[in-house]
């Protein structure tokens, strides 16, 4: 018999209370040529490597694996190496596939062999909005505005070639962020072998992302936070030089990625189980980290405005801590940039 078309990979850990939606939702999918699913069951102490066993025992199409708990970058990884299809999708175990989505997504992929397939996503499990095929192509160049438009950083809104997604792996060394990576490799990989290779988006929210979760890594405090960052940042960056991102969509890059480090830096100020000094101390060598230097020389170069760019110039703590916890606050430091050292605003 000749393998799926598309096998979707769902890492799974505590997720009793939300797996049998993520798990249907696939199962319902019409596919030409077919869909598997591979449930890696990461360890989790709940009833969830249970469920996952049942529906292997009821539909076929379900093949089931069990591991040691290693974090959601060792379960896609498991996922990946058994998953046996043409195509490859990743769906986090708590949100799940809109009727008719893998379809779209094949009919967009056939119709454009070229192009790597991505869709946006909807938090709204009812969302009446129809699922169809129409898409808008988008050049390599591209790449910025995707990330800023929410398409790039996760892994589970795109349609992956297995052979070329199965000779990557995510980082397990990252706490967070590790998904960035893989995108961004997959990407380098993409550009190597598809000589044509460009985006196209469809119209179509795809995914339902379920923003109601909590406990997330997006929630947890991360003490690693501001090592990571860096590391992801310059990646997409040196990406984006090698699309050739007009600057158009690189001065709001730069801007964002300087939201999110001195975000970060301030939580150390905020949520570090360190004692007071000793996440002072912490907070103000995240101010003083190479990259974050080299970021705000670019953005006086770019001549770009940010609230959070006066706090991490002047590695003010009490600044950073206004700019991140109150938007007047936030409104006040970015016209004080402009009048006190930039001379003038540059608008996203």
């Amino acid at each position: 018999m000749s393998r799926p078309a598309v096998c979707v990979v769902v890492p799974v850990y505590r997720a009793e209370a939300t797996l049998d939606r993520c798990v249907a939702s696939i199962l319902r999918q019409r596919v030409t040529g077919g869909v598997c699913c591979v449930l890696v069951d990461d360890g989790s102490p709940d009833a969830s490597g249970a469920l996952c066993d049942a529906w292997a025992a009821r539909d076929p199409r379900v093949q089931v694996i069990h591991k040691e708990d290693g974090g959601v970058s060792s379960a896609r990884n498991a996922g990946l190496a058994a998953a046996d299809a043409d195509y490859i999708v990743f769906l986090d175990s708590d949100d799940a596939l809109r009727p008719g989505a893998l379809q779209a997504a094949l009919e967009v992929q056939q119709a454009d062999p070229d192009a790597f397939v991505l869709w946006h996503y909807t938090d709204d499990e009812a969302d009446p909005a129809p699922v169809t095929a129409a898409a808008s192509p988008r050049p390599q160049s591209a790449l910025a505005r995707l990330y800023l438009d929410c398409l790039i950083a996760m892994p589970w809104n795109k349609l992956y070639r297995a052979e070329l997604a199965k000779s990557l792996r995510f980082d397990t060394r990252f706490t967070l962020g590790e998904d960035l990576q893989y995108v961004l490799d997959y990407l380098a990989l993409l550009g190597q072998t598809v000589p044509g290779f460009h985006y196209t988006v469809l119209d179509s929210a795809l995914t339902f992302y379920d923003c109601s979760r909590t406990g997330t890594l997006s929630t947890r405090y991360h003490g690693d936070y501001c090592d990571i960052w860096p590391q992801h940042f310059t990646k997409l960056n040196i990406a984006c030089t090698t699309a050739a991102c007009p600057a158009a969509d690189i001065i709001p890059l730069h801007r964002a990625q300087l939201r999110v480090y001195a975000e970060g830096a301030a939580d150390i100020l905020n949520r570090d189980p360190l004692p007071k000094p000793q996440r002072r101390r912490k907070a103000a060598a995240a101010l003083a980290h190479p990259w974050l230097r080299g970021l705000l020389t670019q953005m006086k170069t770019e001549r770009s405005v940010s609230p959070y760019y006066l706090p991490c110039l002047w590695r003010s703590l009490p600044l950073l801590r206004m700019a991140a916890g109150n938007d007047a606050a936030r409104a006040k430091l970015d016209w004080l940039t402009y009048y006190l050292y930039l001379g003038r605003r540059c608008r996203e």
